[in-house]
């Protein structure tokens, strides 16, 4: 077990869904701060900022959207420097919105409307520069329709809505979105869900690395330090697909990247592991793999959920437990004076019968211990 870590209890709210958790500099300071996003029962998408003497203080970003959905990015989507939010509805609404980070990031954010999708649901966005024109593009799922899309920025992202959006891909219902150089030419591709996608003059090309897995989570990196980019997925809402435990794997890439990829599995038995990142959290210039298990949405955990990091040593995987009893759900690494750090955030629902403890609403911090 590696012990490396303390647990510090930074924010505590009324009884909510909790949905979405971002980590960026929101205000310029140099310092990264944290969004949360709530959708019941009542709208509430905050941010924690600390104060000079190191409070971490909230900061209501928007009260008004009840249907926020998992998820969500940060960018500057209007080129004036600083971090706007990009966020979508869940199963009950349509529409994907952007919010304006304006000279003034302690007050409310103004709101506005990307698009309306043609069904409910919008489960992970990304910005990024995939077609090399040095403007970036949005990607979305809107997991009811079956379909992923893909949308330019506009020379002008207030108006609404934006007026270049497309399907990249149909008859596809998954979630997870990240850009990686995928098949080493230089040039970034899109993994989406169990797929990547190549941009081609004519369009996309899909290929399909991994199947049968459900929900997932990505996390890309040289894990192994072979040189070549594993892809690594937790099924994130395992329950909601009927299973009592969710897998985490790792996928290598082959010879000819468009071939299946050989699968190694990490774990078989987690409890909705919802958060996954690879970031190099000790330091030493290699990336590690953090997954963390959410438990089951009413709070029925037939054991205790516990946070993961796996290190890569001589090649192999070693898993290091760094905490039990406490959950996270969209989990993020942040940088802290202290070092690499993680946020948990937890996910309860609220229509659970089991007795809903305090860390259910408790945003809470693993700081790295300090050493000698």
């Amino acid at each position: 077990m590696l012990l490396g870590y303390e647990q510090r209890a930074i924010y505590r709210g009324e009884p909510a869904e909790r949905v979405l958790c971002l980590v960026g500099d929101l205000d310029g300071d140099g310092q990264e701060e944290i969004v949360i996003g709530s959708r019941l029962p009542q709208a509430n998408i905050l941010w924690l900022g600390r104060s000079a003497a190191g409070e971490w203080l909230p900061h209501i970003l928007d009260d008004t959207l009840y249907t926020l959905e998992a998820g969500g990015f940060l960018a500057d989507l209007d080129g004036d420097g600083d971090l706007d939010l990009v966020a979508g509805e869940d199963w009950s609404g349509r529409c994907l919105y952007w919010w304006e980070r304006t000279d003034y990031p302690t007050l409310r954010w103004p709101r506005r409307l990307i698009f309306q999708m043609p069904a409910t649901g919008s489960h992970d966005q990304l910005v990024a520069d995939l077609d090399g024109d040095g403007w970036p593009e949005l990607y979305f799922w809107n997991q009811r329709a079956e379909t992923l899309f893909w949308a330019r920025v506009p020379d002008d992202p207030r108006q609404s809505p934006w007026p270049d959006v497309a399907p990249l891909a149909t008859g596809v219902r998954e979630e997870g979105l990240a850009a990686a150089d995928v098949d080493g030419d230089g040039r970034l591709e899109l993994v989406a869900g169990e797929s990547w996608y190549r941009r081609t003059a004519t369009g996309w090309e899909r290929h399909e690395y991994a199947q049968g897995f459900v929900s997932p989570r990505l996390a890309l990196a040289d894990l192994d330090g072979d040189g070549a980019l594993e892809i690594a997925i937790s099924e994130g809402d395992a329950s909601l697909r009927g299973r009592q435990y969710g897998r985490l794997a790792v996928f290598h890439r082959p010879r000819l990247p468009e071939a299946p990829w050989e699968a190694e599995i990490l774990h078989e038995r987690l409890l909705d592991p919802h958060s996954l990142f690879a970031a190099d959290l000790d330091g030493d210039g290699k990336p590690e793999l953090f997954v963390g298990e959410e438990g089951m949405p009413d709070g029925n955990d037939p054991h205790p959920p516990a946070q993961r990091i796996y290190k890569w040593q001589g090649g192999q995987p070693v898993e290091h437990i760094v905490a039990v009893g406490v959950s996270s759900h969209e989990a993020k690494p942040i940088r802290l004076q202290e070092g690499m750090g993680v946020v948990l955030k937890p996910y309860r629902n609220l229509r659970s019968q089991y007795p809903r403890p305090p860390e259910s609403d408790t945003i809470q911090l693993l700081v790295p211990r300090r050493r000698g």
